[in-house]
C-alpha cells in the first residue's frame, strides 16, 4: 500500500498525468481513504491551475510585424530626411556609400532602425503591443491558446480514463453511490439517470481530469462501455468546444483518440461523456442523462 509520503512526492507528476497507469491507480487507491492528502492534492492542483492562469501569453494580433517594420522603415527615412550625408547600413540604396572612419580605422555603421532594436526590448514592446490591441479588439483573444490548450488535454484525458478501464471503488444503488463520494470531492456529485431501460449504473472511482479532481461514473448502455466524468468546469471551455442543439438541449463537444466527448451541465458541473458507442448515439445519449433524484 503506497503511503503519504511516496503520495506526496509524486503529487506533481500525478497531477500532470504522468504516471504510469498502475502507480496512478495505486495512489487513486490511497486518496480513496486519506483525506489529509485529498487536501494536499487538491491544493496542488489549484495552485498548478492559478500558475496557468498567470502564464498566460498573449497572442500577436494578425498584421502586427509588418506594422512595426512599417514603422520602423519610416524612421529610417525621416533620418535621412534630417540628415542626408548620413550613411544607414543594410540598404541597397546606400550599397556605395562610404561609412566614416572610427576608433582604430573601423568604419562605424550606424544600422537601420529595424535592425537597432535589441532583441529582449523588441520581445518587450511586442508583448506589451499584442496586449493592447488584443484588449481592444477582442477581450477574450489573449486567452485564446490556452484555452485551446486547456480544452484540448482535457477531451484527450476523458478519453484515456476510459480507455484505462480502472476498476470500480463503489458500486450499488445511485444513492449509495453518491454517499460515498461526501467528504471525498469539494463538489457534491451525483449519478445520472437516463430514460432507457438499456442503460445500468456499473460503477464509481475517484479520478481527475488533467489538473481538475473528478468522479468516473461507468455505465453499461445495451453491452458497450461508457465512462462519464464529473468534474467543475474550466473556464474558456466553451470557447475552445463546439456547441451542437440535440434532442433540444444545447451540447458541448470535442474529439480525441477518435472518440467524441459530449459535455452537459447539472447544477454548475460538467458531465463529459465518452464510450463504445458511435458518435450520434453518444451524443442522444448524453441529451438524454438527467441527475438522479
Amino acid at each position: 500500500m503506497i503511503g503519504c509520503e511516496v503520495l506526496r512526492r509524486h503529487a506533481d507528476a500525478f497531477v500532470d498525468g504522468e504516471l504510469d497507469p498502475d502507480t496512478h491507480l495505486e495512489l487513486e487507491q490511497h486518496l480513496t481513504a486519506c483525506g489529509p492528502c485529498r487536501v494536499h492534492l487538491s491544493f496542488s492542483r489549484a495552485f498548478k491551475s492559478t500558475v496557468k492562469e498567470a502564464c498566460v501569453v498573449p497572442q500577436a494580433p494578425p498584421g502586427l510585424a509588418e506594422r512595426l517594420r512599417a514603422a520602423l522603415d519610416a524612421e529610417d527615412t525621416r533620418r535621412r530626411a534630417a540628415d542626408p550625408a548620413a550613411p544607414v547600413a543594410m540598404g541597397a540604396a546606400d550599397a556605395g556609400a562610404r561609412p566614416p572612419l572610427g576608433i582604430a580605422g573601423v568604419r562605424l555603421v550606424p544600422m537601420r532602425a529595424r535592425y537597432a532594436v535589441p532583441a529582449a526590448a523588441a520581445a518587450v514592446a511586442l508583448a506589451v503591443i499584442a496586449a493592447h490591441d488584443t484588449a481592444d479588439d477582442d477581450v477574450s483573444g489573449g486567452l485564446a491558446v490556452q484555452s485551446v490548450a486547456a480544452g484540448s488535454t482535457i477531451f484527450e484525458d476523458i478519453v484515456r480514463r476510459h480507455a484505462h478501464e480502472h476498476p470500480a471503488e463503489v458500486q450499488g444503488e445511485p444513492r449509495q453511490v453518491a454517499s460515498w463520494f461526501q467528504g471525498k470531492l469539494e463538489f457534491p456529485v451525483r449519478p445520472i439517470a437516463f430514460p432507457s431501460e438499456d442503460v445500468r449504473l456499473l460503477g464509481a472511482r475517484l479520478s481527475n481530469v488533467s489538473d481538475r479532481e473528478a468522479a468516473a461514473f461507468y455505465y453499461n448502455v445495451g453491452g458497450r462501455r461508457v465512462t462519464v466524468m464529473v468534474f467543475e468546469p474550466p473556464a474558456g471551455l466553451d470557447r475552445v468546444a463546439q456547441h451542437t442543439r440535440v434532442q433540444g438541449r444545447g451540447i458541448y463537444y470535442g474529439r480525441a483518440g477518435g472518440r467524441m466527448v459530449p459535455v452537459v451541465e447539472h447544477e454548475g458541473l460538467s458531465y463529459a461523456f465518452t464510450g463504445d458507442l458511435d458518435g450520434r448515439a453518444l451524443m442522444r445519449l448524453a441529451a438524454s442523462a438527467q441527475l438522479d433524484r
